[in-house]
């Protein structure tokens, strides 16, 4: 029988998020689109302007219509903010203003934060603003892909250079632990980026980078869409304008918006969080590892915190359980009900399992297993006797140890972009691009949105 390791807590097979860009929003269309959220349940993540503008966004700079959007300075907001989040919404920074942004002000956008609406550690960055750190053609490592994003790419993005004065890299690297940054046409988010949230160690001021799916919203609940995220214990992290859902003159609320969310809310089996809370869950899944014989198994949380509700999917259903973690027959899953922090358990099952997957590897015939990590090398021992390494590194039985990374830098780390999935992502990128070009009208000349006579109009959500 087929066995994975799956991400979502029990009883959930799949998750699904927003990223809502505040670009170009207005109080009472906020007000109408999160209102109704509300009264279904569905939390997602909010981005938010604390200030207004002081400069123009972007160097060279875009034209003003950029600048628009309420702001946290106009009470009426901040106090519907206050009451959201209150409910479980996350707020969280899409910079400290539209404009670009020197350090003093982004620390106090931050200082703002903490202060009235506090628990976010989300990050989006806004266009082109100048205090946009690894943005613009250093969003990607391949020295091919950075020269062909270099040759589109005019604008200068610095905030994670020491020397200018948009610099706040030593407070992202504090406060932040997630950042979004690529784009893909895949309704399931994971599917295209696995390894999320990841860290890059060419980018050592960001904790972790996460990607979000451009398409309608309406497109990701689906019938088919919805129950293909569910077979693959899937997530969507959806990138959207979300108060465009509402009329600007009457505030009426898009039907095929309204469907969506009542579709996706309604589903038992889906898991509609906030960015922050579903990146969090992914860290500790991707600290959880499995070593496996025909019968039996073994996972080991190397967090400092415990993991409740693990899930393991099957390809059929098992006839027994046994072990010390606790285990349970669900239908086609077995469930864990918690993993506590630093701990080896063991499950044994009347059908023989296989493992599939990055963090699952099948034992030896000594009954070891070693997991090369950007933390360094994990040992496994799940023999009843001492593991004496020639290196004088002892695994105890029934027990776990790491070989500390080359880099201490690298401890906190919890996964990286493989080179593959990277291009992949550049490419979906590439594909978004270009099918704006050809089929939607937008300028392959970056330079017309240079032009102060013209104003950058808003992206219509049906047409995504």
């Amino acid at each position: 029988m087929r066995a994975r390791l799956v991400w979502p807590p029990y009883p959930y097979r799949a998750g699904f998020c927003v990223t809502d860009d505040t670009d170009a929003a207005t109080f009472e269309q906020v007000k109408a689109v999160y209102d109704f959220l509300a009264s279904q349940g569905f939390r997602t993540t909010k981005t938010v302007w604390p200030f207004r503008p002081v400069d123009r966004c972007g160097i060279p700079p875009l034209p003003d219509s950029t600048l628009r959007g309420v702001t946290l300075e106009d009470p009426r907001y901040l106090d519907y903010c206050k009451a959201l989040h209150a409910q479980g919404f996350e707020i969280c920074l899409h910079g400290a203003s539209a404009g670009n942004n020197p350090r003093a002000r982004t620390q106090q956008a931050l200082e703002f934060l903490e202060r009235h609406l506090p628990g976010s550690d989300t990050f989006i960055c806004h266009s082109k603003n100048a205090d946009n750190i690894y943005w613009e053609h250093r969003i990607v490592s391949l020295p091919v892909l950075r020269r062909l994003v270099r040759r589109y790419s005019k604008h200068a993005c610095s905030g994670e250079n020491e020397a200018s004065p948009y610099f706040w890299g030593d407070l992202c690297q504090r406060k932040i632990n997630q950042i979004r940054l690529f784009r893909t046409r895949c309704r399931n988010t994971l599917q295209r980026n696995p390894s999320m949230p990841y860290f890059d160690r060419r980018k050592p001021y960001v904790n972790g980078w996460f990607s979000a799916t451009k398409r309608r919203l309406s497109d990701c609940a689906e019938p088919r869409a919805v129950a293909d995220l569910k077979r693959d214990y899937g997530l969507t992290v959806l990138y959207q304008y979300r108060h465009r859902y509402a009329r600007p003159d009457t505030l009426a609320l898009d039907p095929p918006f309204r469907d969506a969310i009542a579709t996706l809310a309604s589903d038992p089996e889906i898991l509609i969080d906030t960015v922050s809370r579903l990146m969090r869950r992914l860290r500790l899944v991707q600290g959880l590892f499995l070593i496996y014989r025909r019968h039996q198994f073994w996972l080991v949380n190397t967090n400092d915190q415990d993991v409740p509700q693990v899930q393991v999917a099957l390809s059929g259903r098992l006839s027994r359980v046994g072990g010390d973690a606790g285990a349970i027959i669900c239908a086609d899953r077995l469930v864990l009900p918690v993993i506590r922090a630093s701990a080896l358990v063991s499950v044994q099952t009347a059908e023989p399992l296989h493992f599939t997957g990055s963090r699952c590897k099948r034992l030896n015939r000594r009954q070891r297993g070693t997991f090369p990590t950007p933390r360094g090398t994990l040992l496994v021992n799940g023999s009843a006797s001492p593991w004496r390494r020639g290196d004088g590194l002892t695994v105890a039985a029934n027990a776990w140890s790491w070989e500390p990374p080359s880099s201490p830098a690298d401890w906190t780390a919890r996964s990286r972009l493989p080179i593959g999935e990277e291009l992949g992502l550049t490419l979906d990128q590439i594909w978004i691009i270009a099918r704006e070009i050809l089929f939607k009208g937008r300028s392959l000349n970056p330079n017309v949105f240079l032009d102060d006579t013209k104003e950058i109009k808003l992206e219509d959500h049906n047409n995504w």
